[in-house]
């Protein structure tokens, strides 16, 4: 069953095995050490292949930006999972590698177009609209899944305090499914400081409840939820940022501790970008 919607918009996948789109370099080798292999393309993209723990034959590669001029750089664009071993979740619509491409269809429907590409005998599912794609073995076994964060066509819808709400409500649940969904690779709560997920995989350190981050989403989603679900004493304003696309943020009332929710698009999809303390 695919993820539940906000407002019926349908929020395109950006987890892999614990790791956001956009969340930075360091945060993965925090939790992988150093790539076993790397390449540098001319395009100023970097392909790294980290060794998941404990596993000789899975694999995550990154693809990371390396321009200092970019608010992208070092930071992940593109993630694929690849393997034969039996690795856990994905943190993909509830599948993993080895799932058998009958349970893939009924989860996912059947992909846009299927062609085997001879070079490592595999069969490429691509699913047009979407922002990612598939491989499968000869077998029929999930063996690849690649997402990245720009869509093919799905036209990103604008964020506002439906979504805010949402996020409040799966923080106070520690819903950590919801919570990944709606949370944004470069998350930050900032209360005189900003905490983030610099660390490590971002789906450890928001499901953990003791991390800076997530005591201080934890009040954040306290004050939210005290306004209701329609917080009317909330008004939602478009945010123009110098350098990345436009974004949405929600203003709290002045009498409130929590200024401002900033919501960005990623992936296609409106997520947490930013939640701020007075």
């Amino acid at each position: 069953m695919k993820p539940e919607a906000v407002r019926d918009v349908h929020l395109l996948p950006h987890e892999l095995n614990g790791f956001l789109l956009l969340q930075e370099r360091k945060a993965v080798e925090a939790a992988l050490g150093k790539p076993f292999h790397e390449e540098k393309r001319p395009d100023s993209i970097i392909v790294s292949a980290y060794h998941l723990r404990g596993l000789k034959e899975d694999y995550l590669v990154a693809f990371y930006y390396e321009n200092e001029k970019s608010i992208y750089n070092n930071k992940v664009f593109q993630l694929e999972l690849t393997g034969k071993e039996h690795s856990g979740p994905t943190g993909f619509f509830g599948l993993e590698l080895g799932d058998t491409a009958e349970k893939v269809e009924a989860v996912l429907g059947k992909p846009t177009e299927i062609r085997h590409e001879d070079d490592v005998n595999v069969d490429l599912w691509d699913y047009k609209s979407e922002n990612y794609s598939l491989e499968f073995t000869s077998s029929h076994k999930l063996y690849s899944i690649q997402v990245d964060e720009g869509p093919k066509g799905t036209e990103p819808a604008a964020g506002g305090t439906a979504e805010v709400y949402a996020f409040a409500r799966a923080v106070k649940a520690h819903n950590i499914d919801r919570m990944m969904l709606l949370a944004s690779g470069e998350i930050e709560c900032s209360q005189k400081v900003a905490f983030g997920i610099r660390d490590g995989k971002a789906r450890n350190i928001l499901d953990d409840k003791a991390s800076p981050i997530s005591v201080c989403l934890a009040q954040a989603a306290d004050v939210i939820l005290a306004l209701g679900p329609e917080m009317k004493a909330a008004n939602t304003e478009i945010r123009i940022w110098e350098k990345g696309p436009p974004g949405m943020v929600v203003k709290l009332a002045k009498n409130s501790p929590l200024r401002e929710v900033v919501l960005v698009d990623e992936a296609g999809s409106p997520r947490i970008y930013e939640v701020t303390f007075r």
